[in-house]
């Protein structure tokens, strides 16, 4: 039997086990970075590229794929109060300001 890992090893020159290999990285870096899921697609695709006599495979050609999906980390929300007019605003527009009750401090002039 061959060896699986050998093989992707040998593929393109260690070239495909080093997309693998970088891509797994960048994936297992975004997990821990987020705390979300991640993951990484392998596909390997066979199919006899020669054939001898008989009808016998002499030749396969391969090829792969390899995908990754990184959890990305969560944007939080805004929230804005709708005037009566319709536009948006941060402040409740029904909220009363919390110092606009209180007295202003006399000027100078008032007070003679």
């Amino acid at each position: 039997m061959t060896d699986l890992l050998a093989v992707l090893l040998d593929m393109r020159n260690g070239a495909v086990a080093s997309d693998c290999n970088t891509k797994f990285n960048e994936v297992l870096k975004a997990v821990i970075d987020t705390g979300g899921k991640g993951e990484l697609t392998i596909k390997l695709k066979m199919w006899p590229s020669k054939m001898g006599m008989g009808g016998c495979v002499v030749e396969v050609e391969t090829e792969h794929e390899c995908k990754l999906k990184k959890p990305e980390l969560q944007v939080g929300v805004a929230r804005f109060f709708v005037t009566k007019e319709g536009d948006l605003t941060r402040d409740d527009p029904n909220q009363v300001d919390m110092f606009e009750l209180e007295q202003k401090p006399e000027s100078k002039k008032e007070k003679k």
